[in-house]
């Protein structure tokens, strides 16, 4: 029988138990009101002073916030408030400072007064994609509104970080929109860089910022990502989606899928009227026979920050407005959707926080106690499978657009799209992440001192990475390089190795040397980062490419300069 990690039992555990979540993807038989294509309850954003007000309520929706209202309005947030500390987060390239908000009642200024707290801390993010808005003006919303409105309740048992513009170049990168806002962002940052697709390789001093400031210091519960779809068929106001790499522990992920989403679900349903259901695409037949997280761009590797997240045993959510809609409806959805996370993280902020304690431990214990024998594994791959049949609401015409009358501008959404979406039943659930490849994962990984760069990186992952003062001998294995290749994931070309693993005699590594005890609860980060087949790891996204070149990795067979020990000698 094939050895199996208590990580790799876990996952399938899940798989088994967490089928009849993802069931309910249509409304409640119970009378309620929802609000379909542009539609929204009149007056749903409230009452408020105009020092109050956003840019998009300012002028009927048609400008998003720039960089210098961002500051205006959190500072006003400042003067009016007690409960509000601001971190400036990382200076960009072009000088600009980002800020995150922590909203704390009493009011908290440091990662340590947060753990002495108890309180779980939660961290909200928008705009790293600034041609999608939305996300950046509900939040400054919510802050509005948990500050002075009827969602103080919220500051009970959290502290909720929050940064409405993570890409503040990109921000201020103007271009012609279509439909409203008519003026918005640039997807990228001043380097042209895509910012969600730097989870791994830490190339950008923006996500650099996020890791080293905010998760590893203040080592939040749960973080949110919003985001912005492209034109699709489905009917739901908004998609949300949680970690599916298979290396990451099962619990956390695990608990979002099973428990969070469901309840988020009703909460967004009985609060605002709206449907929301699992970020995924259809395959464009009619009726649609796929529902899937890959038509939505949502690959189970680790390039998003929300999906690498779950490698540090935390909770993340990611989740995209349709993007046909208008912008105060996707503002909306917005908003509906992290107010019920916040309900629903104020109410289950213990319990969440337990769980990811238990796989803090879990992962510890399981390096401890079958690492040094071998039999410990993890998955290096993934794909999608199916979790059964499900209803999804689609609407059967396509979501084409066509030029308002008397303008040279597209209709954002089609007239069929304003009415309700079909119900259609029987739709195969293909968002369950399975591995499909695996590696042993060792009792630690040794790495030349001429590598300090990957020692850097690691750091910044939070991994920790000590040096050795004297030389060890150890056993273990190496990876052995017969070819140096590439191919394609997640839409990204990515170096792939061929070669394989052969155990190693006694091996010595002198005083000097890099060395990673994964007995620690960052140890599924290492793995997939340091892992040589990993699907995006540190070779697949080519920070290895120089000294591999250099050692000859390109002409003839080398071995891969990163060693996994499992036993040290001496």
């Amino acid at each position: 029988m094939k050895k199996t990690t208590i990580l790799a039992l876990a996952f399938l555990v899940w798989g088994l138990v967490a089928t009849p979540a993802a069931a309910t993807a249509t409304p409640a038989a119970a009378a309620q009101k929802i609000y379909w294509g542009d539609s929204v309850p009149k007056g749903w954003n409230g009452n408020w002073p105009p020092k109050f007000l956003t840019v998009p309520e300012k002028t009927r929706y048609e400008r998003t916030t720039s960089y210098f209202e961002l500051l205006e309005f959190i500072d006003m947030l400042k003067w009016s408030s007690d409960k509000v500390y601001v971190i400036n987060m990382f200076t960009t390239s072009l000088r600009r400072i980002c800020p995150a908000v922590v909203l704390a009642s009493p009011r908290v200024t440091s990662p340590e007064e947060a753990v002495k707290s108890g309180k779980m801390v939660v961290y909200l993010q928008g705009n790293i994609h600034p041609y999608e808005p939305e996300g950046k003006e509900a939040l400054l919303m919510l802050m509005r509104e948990i500050l002075f409105g009827k969602m103080k309740r919220a500051l009970d048992n959290l502290i909720i970080i929050v940064c409405p513009c993570f890409n503040i170049d990109g921000n201020e990168t103007w271009t012609l929109g279509e439909g409203t806002p008519h003026i918005i962002g640039s997807g990228n940052n001043a380097q042209n860089l895509n910012l969600n697709r730097d989870a791994v390789k830490l190339e950008t001093i923006e996500v650099n910022g996020l890791y080293r400031t905010i998760f590893n210091r203040w080592d939040p519960t749960l973080i949110y990502d919003g985001h912005m779809m492209g034109r699709v068929q489905h009917g739901y106001a908004i998609g949300y989606a949680t970690c599916t790499v298979p290396a990451a522990h099962p619990g956390p992920r695990g608990y979002v899928f099973d428990k969070l989403f469901p309840a988020v679900r009703e909460a967004t349903r009985k609060n605002f009227g709206l449907e929301v259901f699992t970020h995924g695409g259809t395959d464009n037949k009619w009726p649609p026979t796929i529902w899937n997280h890959e038509a939505a761009m949502w690959t189970n590797e680790a390039k998003f920050v929300a999906n690498a997240y779950g490698l540090r045993n935390r909770m993340a959510i990611l989740a995209e407005t349709p993007g046909h809609e208008s912008f105060e409806r996707r503002i909306y959805a917005s908003y509906a959707l992290v107010a019920g996370i916040l309900e629903y993280a104020n109410a289950h902020g213990q319990e969440m926080q337990e769980i990811c304690r238990n796989a803090d431990r879990e992962v510890v214990e399981a390096v401890k106690t079958k690492a040094e024998s071998g039999e410990l594994k993890n998955y290096v791959a993934g794909k999608y499978e199916s979790w059964g049949k499900i209803d999804i609401l689609a609407y059967k015409e396509r979501n084409r657009s066509e030029y308002i009358p008397g303008t040279s501008v597209r209709a954002k959404i089609p007239a069929h799209m304003l009415a309700a979406p079909e119900v259609v039943k029987g739709v195969e659930d293909m968002t369950k992440p399975v591995g499909t490849a695996e590696a042993t994962m060792p009792r630690g990984y040794l790495i030349p001192a001429e590598l300090d760069f990957i020692a850097e990186k690691l750091r910044t992952h939070n991994v920790k990475v000590e040096v050795l003062a004297k030389p060890i001998k150890v056993t273990g294995e190496e990876f052995v390089i017969d070819k140096i290749g590439r191919g394609t994931g997640g839409g990204y070309n990515l170096v792939k190795l061929e070669g394989g693993f052969v155990k190693s005699a006694v091996k010595e590594f002198p005083a000097g040397t890099f060395r990673v005890d994964m007995a620690q609860p960052m140890a599924n980060l290492a793995f997939y980062c340091l892992e040589p087949q990993a699907a995006d790891g540190f070779v697949g996204w080519g920070v290895l490419d120089s000294y591999l070149k250099l050692i000859g990795a390109d002409k003839r067979s080398v071995v891969y300069p990163i060693y996994k020990y499992f036993k040290i000698l001496e």
